[in-house]
């Protein structure tokens, strides 16, 4: 009996927008941050992967992850929205602007939770 790895691609068929293996093979970098006020510059990545539990194999399911690091179980996968300008500062909902405005937290801080410091 091998190793553990990844299955090959598209044995299955594909989902409702046509993309195949997007849950249980390898977890996908996304573009979005995982929780700047958190975890500053790290970045979310979802699907779940071959080494993980059953429960972590849902579109739900995120981690994340300083974007420089190099994980045996994280895929990268090229695509592109429905929706947002071509060269528009953001899409799908999504911008670095609105995420990091978010983050400053006004009111009393949740226990356990250290946000970052802007400036």
């Amino acid at each position: 009996m091998g190793c553990p790895r990844p299955s090959d691609g598209a044995l299955k068929a594909p989902n409702g927008f046509g993309a195949y293996d997007t849950l249980g093979n390898v977890w996908e970098w996304c573009w979005d941050y995982a929780d700047p006020a958190r975890y500053g510059d790290y970045r979310a990545f979802r699907g779940g992967g071959w080494a993980d539990d059953a429960w972590n194999v849902r579109a739900s399911v995120r981690r994340g992850s300083a974007p420089d690091a190099v994980l045996e179980d994280v895929g990268f996968r090229v695509a592109r929205g429905a929706c947002g300008a071509p060269m528009a500062k953001s899409g799908q909902g999504w911008s670095d602007e609105a995420d990091r405005s978010r983050a400053r937290v006004r009111g009393p801080i949740p226990f356990g939770w250290t946000p970052l410091k802007f400036d």
